[in-house]
């Protein structure tokens, strides 16, 4: 950012100090508003954060169950598998 100078029309009107005067006025103000900015910017960036943190945990909750869901009719279906191949051998094996 430029620094902030007072012109030579403006200075010779007020004088040397209240020149200097009114800069660090302009500085002071400045600096306020760039701290204020800053710590809204930096509230606002974790209110953000919180919010995309909560939308992926329960994102993530929800695919656990879906994985969860799928593996039990894998499961199932492998035990009915097995269980008709087994039927299938005892049947055939006792004839």
């Amino acid at each position: 950012m430029e620094p902030v100078t007072v012109p030579d029309d403006l200075r010779r009107r007020l004088g040397d100090d209240a020149a200097f005067e009114l800069l660090t006025m302009f500085h002071s103000a400045e600096s306020g508003w760039a701290d204020d900015v800053l710590t809204r910017a930096t509230e606002r960036f974790g209110r953000m954060l919180a919010e995309e943190n909560g939308k992926l945990r329960q994102e993530i909750a929800t695919s656990r169950v879906e994985l969860l869901k799928w593996s039990f009719l894998f499961w199932v279906g492998q035990l009915a598998a097995i269980a008709g191949l087994l039927a299938f051998m005892l049947r055939t094996a006792g004839r």
